[in-house]
């Protein structure tokens, strides 16, 4: 009589375990998928701005083994972008040089969608960042108390860097803003 409700349970928690494989199988093709398709040249433009459309030109670089980077002048400000793996698990540092800050905003994911990764920030709970990929795009949507805030588009560049050119892009991009 026991061994219906432990074969029951022994199911259930099968499932369970299943869905959670199936679920972290395609979080992890998410993460692969970003970490392929942002190292280059990007040319873009923040839509949606508190002050209105700003161009944001960036080019991402592989600063190391789960590590890549870019930043973007926006003119009044750099905003850095690092995007890295720790223990296995995505983190995004961001950091907005915007009067004069210097402290980087930590985001983990929350959610993963068909082509989108959502962040929230754990010790800034009004922020969440969604990155989505797209064949010829990235989307970068930022909320500030779930409302849009920031809407940013980015579109692989067809130009190239001059060699010193790179290699500012490289420094600056991989610079350590966090201690990740």
């Amino acid at each position: 009589m026991l061994r219906i409700p432990i074969t029951l349970l022994i199911i259930f928690l099968s499932q369970f375990a299943n869905a959670a494989d199936i679920e972290n199988a395609f979080s992890n093709k998410l993460v692969n998928e970003l970490f392929a398709a942002l190292p280059g040249l990007w040319n873009g433009q923040a839509i949606e701005t508190p002050v209105g459309p700003v161009g944001y030109a960036m080019n991402f670089h592989q600063c190391g083994e789960g590590v890549v980077a870019g930043v973007a002048d926006t003119g009044a400000s750099f905003h850095y972008w690092r995007f890295w793996k720790s223990d296995g698990a995505l983190r995004l540092t961001f950091l907005s040089t915007f009067r004069g800050n210097r402290e980087p905003t930590q985001l983990v994911p929350n959610k993963f969608e068909e082509n989108t990764i959502w962040f929230y920030a754990p010790e800034l709970a009004l922020l969440t960042v969604s990155i989505t990929l797209d064949e010829s795009n990235i989307d970068i949507r930022v909320f500030h108390h779930r409302k849009p805030h920031v809407y940013i588009r980015l579109v692989r560049a067809d130009k190239s860097l001059t060699e010193s050119e790179h290699e500012d892009s490289l420094a600056r991009s991989c610079k350590n803003i966090s201690g990740s």
